[in-house]
């Protein structure tokens, strides 16, 4: 009576093992999505060849080499996972940190700000050699104001709100924006030549603090992509202790291989065998 096909996705996932009935590799060590039985065997029987093993003793002590060997290839592969994960996460950390710091999350969104405090530093140092009737962005205006803030004795949100207000109809002019700065020069009891000086070192101090934030934060992600060319430290010292232990087990199982088959050749075996891996200390 033919036997039934699998009908769920795990079980024929199962059936590529069912032509896995030699020896160890019945129980194939692979992942599933992340390695093959085909790469498995490929790997096993080129391991065994080399060995050349004669008897169950022999083929017992191969497979288990060929079985170490595949997982301290894992252990590679998740060395190289580990570090391009890392690597990827850079973005991330970083808008993390600077998100609590209350900086730009991103270089995208710091080289705008630095385009824009840079565009604010054009306008205001031509502000005098600018036709008055030249158009300005209300996004631009409200940042030559806000320039002011610091200097103005009284608050401006009066003028912002005007900003806002002619965004939805109105239109924002050189003249006049060089209108409200008069009028919070005579506001203030301040001259206009020392408004716009002000206004100036303003934007000034701006552009140079964002165009700063924006080589900061670019080399923050450069000396992070570099630092991530290793695992993390707790990583590291789990591959490092994974990797140790299948080497020990490795060595091993070659010398007890070696070592039977130097008996099957007639060669002294001695009983008492030595082996050192690793420093002094290590």
């Amino acid at each position: 009576m033919p036997r039934a096909k699998p009908k769920s996705d795990v079980g024929r996932a199962m059936t590529r093992f069912n032509a896995l009935r030699h020896g160890l590799t019945s129980a194939a060590p692979v992942i599933p999505g992340v390695e093959t039985v085909d790469e498995w065997q490929s790997h096993r029987e080129s391991i065994v060849a080399n060995l050349a093993p004669v008897g169950a003793t022999e083929t017992a002590l191969a497979e288990r080499i060929a079985a170490l060997a595949w997982r301290l290839r894992r252990v590679e592969r998740y060395e190289s996972v580990a570090i391009a994960v890392g690597r990827e996460r850079v973005d991330h950390d970083v808008a993390m940190q600077q998100r609590r710091l209350g900086r730009p999350v991103s270089v995208s969104e710091a080289r705008l700000l630095a385009e824009d405090a840079r565009r604010c530093l054009d306008i205001v140092e031509h502000l005098l050699d600018t036709p008055p009737d030249t158009r300005l962005a209300a996004a631009d205006a409200a940042a030559v104001i806000q320039a002011l803030a610091w200097h103005a004795r009284v608050a401006v949100a009066d003028y912002l709100e005007g900003i806002a207000a002619a965004a939805d109809g109105g239109q924002w002019t050189v003249g006049r924006l060089v209108a409200v700065m008069e009028a919070l020069a005579a506001r203030d009891g301040d001259a206009f030549v020392d408004v716009l000086a002000a206004a100036v070192a303003r934007a000034r101090t701006v552009a140079g603090d964002t165009r700063l934030s924006l080589v900061r934060l670019d080399e923050e992600i450069d000396r992070l992509r570099r630092e991530r060319l290793m695992p993390d430290a707790p990583t590291l010292d789990k591959i490092i202790r994974h990797e140790s232990n299948l080497n020990r087990m490795l060595y091993q199982a070659l010398g007890q291989l070696e070592a039977v088959q130097s008996r099957r050749a007639g060669a002294p075996t001695p009983l008492h065998r030595i082996q050192a891996y690793g420093f002094p200390g290590g």
